[in-house]
């Protein structure tokens, strides 16, 4: 990732170091001032930047200012130092999907390879949705690039949204997120089938319960003849979140026999 880094160093470059970064002086300390600005932006640690971050925008320094330290503080955050969710939900107060195109375009870069590293890393911990959810930025690309992938931290992800969504009161659900949800059943379907024979358990009893939930989630979308192929990603009828098409998707009576899973649901 570091020449998706280095490329927003390069773009946000032209919003110089201020002298001083105007606050709130019941909020914002001398000290705090000093630590900001303290040291060269490439050298500023985690700690130092902590207060601004968390102040930005509301009682400390203006949209320019936070341009600024951005570069440094997405460093910081991809490579997890610091709160890359509450940085996103930052950039999402300061509008930076208006920002200029160069500057949208270096930021979703390193987004889109964030994502990526998150649907193939090992650790579990590694939970991308939320924050690329926070983000405020258009998801269809990135739910385009994560249909049909098969590795567990992908699937793990998919359960978790699943879950996250089914908890959600209808009304406050993103309708795109639901019918593209709609699309995964052939692909939940298949992956529970190959997992469970290479004994994953955990995650193939959590792709059952996640495709009994998928029916309430999406009860009022559609479901096409036939699986989707994991290789092409959805195909047919346009899909309203990405612009391409929805997958076939398995009717549950019609899946594999005689397994334990999502086609023996009473």
């Amino acid at each position: 990732m570091q020449s998706e880094i280095e490329d927003v160093y390069r773009v946000f470059a032209r919003y110089p170091r201020p002298a001083r970064v105007e606050g709130c002086q019941h909020c914002v300390t001398e000290n705090d001032h000093h630590d900001l600005l303290g040291a060269p932006l490439r050298e500023l640690d985690a700690e130092r930047l902590r207060r601004f971050s968390h102040k930005a925008l509301n009682t400390w320094g203006d949209v320019d200012d936070l341009r600024h330290f951005l570069p440094r503080l997405l460093e910081l955050s991809l490579r997890g130092d610091a709160d890359l969710h509450g940085l996103f939900a930052k950039l999402r107060q300061a509008g930076w999907t208006d920002w200029p195109e160069d500057e949208r375009a270096s930021l979703r870069a390193c987004l889109s390879v964030w994502w990526e590293l998150g649907l193939t890393a090992e650790d579990r911990d590694y939970a991308p949705w939320g924050t690329l959810a926070e983000a405020g930025d258009e998801l269809g690309p990135y739910l385009e690039s994560w249909w049909g992938r098969d590795t567990p931290q992908a699937l793990w992800t998919l359960v978790e949204l699943v879950g996250e969504v089914a908890h959600t009161e209808p009304g406050a659900r993103d309708e795109r997120v639901v019918a593209w949800l709609a699309t995964t059943r052939g692909w939940m379907e298949e992956a529970f089938f190959e997992i469970s024979e290479t004994g994953q358990t955990e995650l193939a009893e959590a792709l059952s319960e996640a495709r009994q939930l998928l029916d309430l989630v999406t009860l009022d979308e559609p479901v096409a003849d036939g699986l989707a192929d994991p290789d092409t990603g959805p195909s047919g009828s346009p899909d309203p979140v990405t612009g391409s098409g929805p997958s076939g998707a398995a009717d549950p009576e019609s899946a594999r026999p005689g397994t334990d899973g999502p086609s023996d649901r009473p």
